[in-house]
């Protein structure tokens, strides 16, 4: 058989994912099987297995190629801006799951998080991948300190939980259905919360 290249190699596996993410959020992650992506994904058993060990596997390549383009992305915009405080206005602001792909995202990943307690293993890879954000917002709040613009007297570990917790909080009210002007209202108060405790 010809070999394929590396850009189509890339091309098939990036399509496994986004099979798995469609049929996660149609099935729920419990429900879906490996059969369920080859037919959603079009591909046979053999080829599925080929770029991925299971559907655990599956999923955490579907949390790496996203997050990679996300943060990618997100790090390239917030090198733009030379203020933390414009930099934190920012991530509330552009971070907002208004997409149908996001809430999916979302909705699939809330289900593996929980599943995940019982596997060592995975929660690790999560906590690690969580972790690295978490520090992005910790270093602005540090860097804000820094320049005068965020009170010294503020713990960046505990400012940076107060962040994640608000954040993700508006998450979970997009995946269970919340309206876009609801969801711009409880993100004008997120920054307003987070803003006056930084200040």
């Amino acid at each position: 058989m010809p070999r394929i290249s590396d850009e189509a190699k890339e091309v098939r596996r990036i399509t496994i994912l986004q099979a798995a993410l469609e049929c996660f959020a149609e099935k729920g992650y419990y429900a879906s099987t490996v059969d369920d992506i080859v037919d959603f994904a079009n591909l046979s058993k053999g080829t599925v297995y080929n770029y991925f060990d299971s559907k655990e596997d599956i999923f955490i390549g579907i949390l790496q190629h996203e997050q990679q383009k996300t943060n990618e992305k997100l790090q390239a915009n917030l090198q733009t801006i030379k203020s933390p405080l414009e930099k934190l206005k920012y991530w509330i602001n552009t971070d907002i799951p208004y997409s149908l792909k996001k809430k999916k995202l979302m909705r699939v990943h809330v289900e593996f998080w929980l599943y995940s307690t019982g596997s060592k293993d995975v929660q690790y890879i999560l906590t690690e991948r969580f972790d690295a954000i978490f520090n992005m917002v910790k270093e602005i709040i540090q860097e804000g300190q820094q320049l005068g613009e965020f009170n010294k007297d503020i713990d960046p570990e505990r400012a940076a939980e107060m962040f994640w917790s608000l954040h993700d909080g508006i998450w979970l009210h997009a995946v269970i259905g919340y309206e876009e002007e609801k969801l711009e209202k409880n993100i004008t108060e997120m920054e307003k919360a987070l803003l006056a405790y930084l200040l």
